[in-house]
């Protein structure tokens, strides 16, 4: 099996995709090069505490790893935690912004929650660091997780529940706790980008960066999750 999808016929939404960030050389740069632009710094900061946690990261890492002067971080931001806080509006403002952009309120409430998975999974394709910054910060009550639960990630899924909370009084859909699925789509739905390694072995012919592939795979996990909730489906 190689895990091939299809696309079911009459879909085709758009999505926003993120470059990726070329790589610079490693050490510090010559007397008087050019600093590293701001989204530059901005995504090598969150791909570091994404993958190695808030603990893991130094500035001077990844001040490295932008062959940029090690004090440039410092200067700009004074504190690791002054850059995590950066990071995190950096990243997770313009998602919240997204979210919004896609849901049509006039249109009908389980429209609107297929949208809000579709929105989800293609902004997350070529953001894996999202998902794992969500993850790893949530993994024990911090103030971290107060700030990005309470500015971002409520916003979210206050969303969701008003989606469901009219599918509910309506009747149209089975009487399952909401965390449940908003769980199924933030975790399980972006599960492919963030386990890049686990879906190459597993076959799967989803590349992040390929728009087609990924809504797809998107409108896949909106008919499943949807349909599986929805009565008279």
């Amino acid at each position: 099996m190689n895990g091939k999808v299809d696309a079911p016929q009459g879909y085709d939404p758009s999505m926003s995709a993120a470059p990726r960030r070329a790589a610079r050389p490693r050490g510090r740069p010559p007397k008087g090069a050019r600093p590293a632009p701001v989204n530059e710094m901005m995504l090598a900061a969150a791909e570091a505490f994404s993958i190695q946690g808030y603990d893991g990261v130094s500035l001077r890492t990844i001040n490295d790893q932008l062959g940029v002067s090690r004090n440039l971080l410092y200067q700009r931001f004074g504190s690791k935690a002054n850059l995590w806080r950066a990071v995190v509006d950096w990243a997770f403002a313009p998602f919240v912004e997204h979210l919004g952009s896609v849901d049509d309120e006039s249109a009908d409430p389980m429209d609107r929650l297929r949208g809000f998975v579709r929105g989800f999974i293609e902004y997350s394709a070529t953001r894996p660091y999202l998902a794992s910054l969500a993850t790893l910060e949530g993994a024990a009550p911090t103030e971290r997780l107060d700030y990005l639960y309470d500015n971002y990630v409520n916003p979210a899924r206050s969303r969701v529940l008003s989606i469901l909370e009219q599918l509910a009084r309506a009747g149209r859909i089975k009487p399952i706790p909401p965390e449940v699925l908003f769980f199924l789509i933030t975790s399980g739905g972006t599960a492919p980008f963030g386990q890049a390694g686990m879906a190459a072995r597993m076959e799967i012919e989803l590349d992040p960066e390929n728009p087609d592939q990924v809504r797809v795979y998107a409108e896949h996990v909106a008919e499943i999750l949807v349909n599986g909730i929805a009565i008279g489906t």
